[in-house]
C-alpha cells in the first residue's frame, strides 16, 4: 500500500512565500524591460481601446475653463507612455491638468497657455500640489504655442498630452450645453461647463475650421520637432456636427491624424473615451434624418518613428 504523507502547514506556507517571491522577481524584471515600467499584467489590463471610467467632478478652478480633462486621464496616459524622469509637454495647458498630473507621478512637465487667467489658475494649482515633490520639474509658460514651441529643445519630450481648442465649435457647444444638457450628470454631478475661452484673435478657439487646421498643422510640426524619436503624443479631441450649415459630420480626429502624418508623425492608436454615462441622450433629426448622439471623445495616439527603425 502506498503511504500518503501529510503536508505540513509550515511547508505550504514556505512554498507560497517562495512563489510570491518568484512572482515579485518576475514583475521586477518585467518593469525593468518595459519602456514604461509596467508589468505584463498591467500592460494587458490597460490595453482596452474604449475607456469609460475616467470622468470625475470638476473642482472650482476647473469651472473657470469649462473644458478640462480629468487628472485621472492624464495619469493613465503618463503611466502608459513614459517613465519617471521623462519630460511631458502640453502646448494647450489650460488650468494645468497635464502638468499637475505628470509631476505628481515623477515626470518633468512643461505647459504653454495663452490665457492669462488660465495661466494664473494653473500656477496656483501646481503650487498647491507641491510641484517639487520627488524632484520633478513643473513649468508653466504663458503665450501663444506657435511663438513659444520653437524655443523648446529638440527631441526632449517623451510624451505630449493635450486637447486643442476646437476651432469656433466651442461657441456652438455653449448654446448646445445650455439647451440640451440642463439635467445631465455632466452638469449636475461633474459640474462641467462650456464657455468660450477668450476673445483674443490668437486663440485657436475663435478661428473658423479651415484656419484652425492651418494653425494646428504648424503646431504639430513643432511638436514633432520636440518629441523624442520613439516618443508619443496623445491629442484629445471631439468630433462635431454643423447641420445648420448642411455639414452632418466634422471628423476632427481624422483631420488631425492627416495633419500629423504630414508633420512626420504616425497614427499609432485610437482610443474612444466613452462619456455616455455623463450625458443624457437627446432627440436629433427626428423624424426625417437619423443622427447618433456624439457622447464620446477620441484619444488620437501619435508616435514619432524611432530612429533607424520602422516601429
Amino acid at each position: 500500500m502506498r503511504r500518503m504523507s501529510a503536508r505540513s502547514p509550515d511547508g505550504a506556507s514556505k512554498r507560497a512565500r517562495s512563489l510570491s517571491a518568484a512572482a515579485r522577481e518576475a514583475e521586477a524584471r518585467q518593469r525593468a524591460r518595459s519602456f514604461n515600467g509596467l508589468t505584463a499584467r498591467e500592460w494587458t489590463t490597460l490595453s482596452r481601446n474604449v475607456w469609460s471610467d475616467l470622468s470625475s467632478p470638476r473642482a472650482a478652478h476647473h469651472l473657470e475653463h469649462g473644458a478640462v480633462f480629468p487628472v485621472k486621464l492624464v495619469q493613465r496616459l503618463v503611466r502608459l507612455y513614459s517613465r519617471p524622469g521623462d519630460w511631458v509637454l502640453d502646448p494647450f495647458a489650460g488650468v494645468g491638468s497635464t502638468v499637475v498630473g505628470a509631476v505628481a507621478l515623477g515626470r518633468n512637465a512643461v505647459g504653454i497657455e495663452l490665457s492669462e487667467r488660465f495661466h494664473e489658475l494653473a500656477l496656483a494649482w501646481l503650487e498647491r500640489e507641491h510641484a517639487a515633490r520627488g524632484g520633478a520639474v513643473g513649468e508653466l509658460r504663458r503665450g501663444d504655442s506657435r511663438a513659444l514651441l520653437p524655443s523648446l529643445p529638440a527631441r526632449r519630450f517623451q510624451l505630449v498630452i493635450t486637447s486643442p481648442p476646437y476651432a469656433d465649435f466651442i461657441h456652438r457647444s455653449t448654446a448646445d450645453r445650455a439647451r440640451t444638457h440642463k439635467a445631465s450628470i455632466l452638469r449636475l454631478e461633474n459640474h462641467s461647463r462650456v464657455r468660450a475661452y477668450s476673445t483674443s484673435p490668437l486663440d485657436l478657439g475663435n478661428l473658423p475650421y479651415d484656419r484652425f487646421l492651418e494653425a494646428l498643422a504648424g503646431i504639430l510640426r513643432q511638436c514633432f520637432r520636440v518629441t523624442r524619436p520613439g516618443g508619443y503624443q496623445v491629442w484629445i479631441v471631439k468630433d462635431h456636427r454643423d447641420t445648420r450649415r448642411g455639414i452632418p459630420y466634422i471628423p476632427l480626429h481624422s483631420d488631425l491624424a492627416a495633419l500629423a502624418a504630414a508633420a512626420g508623425l504616425r497614427l499609432h492608436d485610437l482610443v474612444v473615451w466613452d462619456q455616455n454615462e455623463q450625458r443624457r441622450l437627446v432627440l436629433l433629426g427626428f423624424p426625417s434624418v437619423f443622427y447618433t448622439n456624439q457622447n464620446c471623445s477620441f484619444l488620437v495616439v501619435l508616435r514619432r518613428p524611432a530612429a533607424g527603425t520602422d516601429a
